[in-house]
């Protein structure tokens, strides 16, 4: 057989897929892992970075709309590589070390995130099993806790040791090498493209799509409140940690890495559950429910807290707060048209980047009045609830498959 013409294997579409998230999750992740340090080097507060990280996803969601029929015109592997180039340059432009430059940088790597998404999503449903769609779907996320968990680890003690700069260089390199390795699965995986494809008149089907079909509309909404909850924990525990839990920036980054770890693992158990279950919405809705009592327990963390009773908090935390994005995602998957899981995806992710363009913003326009990160925490309890109440009426609209709205 041809070496061009033989079917791709699932198992390098997962490798791929989930290293290119783990790019672009590396590209989200730093600021808020080095906001303590770098904003005293830039002579900033840093809560600041809530509105970087909502600056940021504010773009992901003005892109999310356009990435379907980027994928169908480009392609799902060029698409990714096009994400993973603009993580490079946006990386770059930080490199300045000025804050209007970083607000670009935002930007750009805001952008790859919902074309990064999109691409993700086209390749993994084309080629799986609808039984395994959850699980690799599920691993497929679990790129961006990993992407997370590796700044974690890695960028405290590069920026002590050698500097913020380097930590950046760190993740330009590894995009760079994303985009070399994808390079010889472009024959196999953009066979599908459709250079005709036209961008005029599309901008908001994927948003349009969403909205024609109950079950897949109340999911959408209710993914607002999942991202608005889950970026809130990935902005500001490290910066939590060091001014309110007495923790150095490296002991910070160590506890946030588990969070990350285990988010990686509530992926796969999520992911794992509903497919031998067939109930996806149904655990979503019990994972925000635990979501919810973490952020109230959470408002009562302080320096006199064990370090393992702390760790254990921030496991199930994770595991919990990050769990739902592959699941949720895969039933995305099975409830779009047929030809149309990018366009759905587009669509979706324009109700994830809403949640994490309001949620850090919110949260830090909160913590100036509250003027308490952990009690911020507490009050994100609303916010998973309000998500709870929404997967509820998507599992009622589930069961009635047919129901579309005109």
């Amino acid at each position: 057989m041809n070496p061009d013409t033989r079917p791709p294997g699932i198992t390098g579409i997962v490798l791929g897929t989930t290293g290119s998230q783990v790019a672009v999750a590396m590209a989200i992740a730093i600021f808020p892992v080095i906001a303590p340090q770098l904003a005293t080097r830039l002579d900033v507060d840093a809560s600041l970075v809530g509105y970087q990280m909502s600056l940021l996803f504010g773009s992901a969601m003005a892109v999310s709309p356009t990435v379907g029929t980027a994928v169908l015109r480009w392609g799902a592997c060029r698409t990714m590589q096009l994400a993973l180039g603009m993580c490079v340059m946006g990386m770059c432009l930080a490199l300045v070390g000025n804050l209007y430059f970083i607000a670009l940088s935002s930007v750009l790597v805001g952008a790859s995130a919902a074309l990064v998404a999109a691409g993700a999503a086209h390749l993994l449903f084309r080629f799986t099993a609808p039984q395994r769609l959850n699980l690799l779907f599920s691993i497929k996320q679990t790129g961006v806790p990993l992407g997370w968990a590796t700044i974690a680890l890695l960028a405290p003690s590069i920026t002590l040791g050698m500097g913020w700069r380097w930590s950046l260089v760190a993740v330009i390199l590894y995009g760079i090498g994303m985009v070399i390795v994808l390079q010889r699965m472009r024959p196999l995986w953009d066979d599908d493209r459709d250079p005709a494809a036209r961008m005029q008149g599309q901008i908001l089907m994927g948003v349009r799509l969403l909205w024609r079909y109950p079950a897949m509309r109340h999911l959408a909404f209710a993914s607002f409140f999942f991202s608005f909850v889950q970026l809130c924990l990935g902005t500001f525990t490290v910066t939590l940690l060091v001014k309110e839990a007495g923790y150095s920036l490296i002991e910070a980054g160590f506890m946030f890495a588990l969070v990350q770890i285990a988010g990686m693992s509530g992926r796969l158990m999520l992911g794992w559950i509903a497919d031998v279950t067939g109930r996806s919405i149904r655990i979503l809705g019990v994972t925000d429910l635990v979501v919810a009592a973490c952020c109230i327990i959470t408002a009562f963390i302080n320096s006199a807290w064990p370090p393992a009773l702390l760790a254990l908090h921030y496991i199930v935390f994770g595991a919990m707060v990050y769990g739902w994005n592959g699941v949720l995602h895969a039933q995305i998957a099975r409830l779009s048209p047929k030809g149309m899981v990018s366009t759905a995806t587009g669509g979706i992710m324009v109700w994830i980047f809403a949640g994490t363009l309001v949620g850090p913003a919110l949260f830090a326009a909160g913590y100036r009045y509250i003027g308490s990160y952990t009690a911020s925490f507490g009050a994100l309890a609303v916010a998973a609830l309000a998500g709870w109440i929404l997967l509820r009426a998507a599992r009622s609209a589930d069961r009635q498959p047919g129901n579309v709205t005109a």
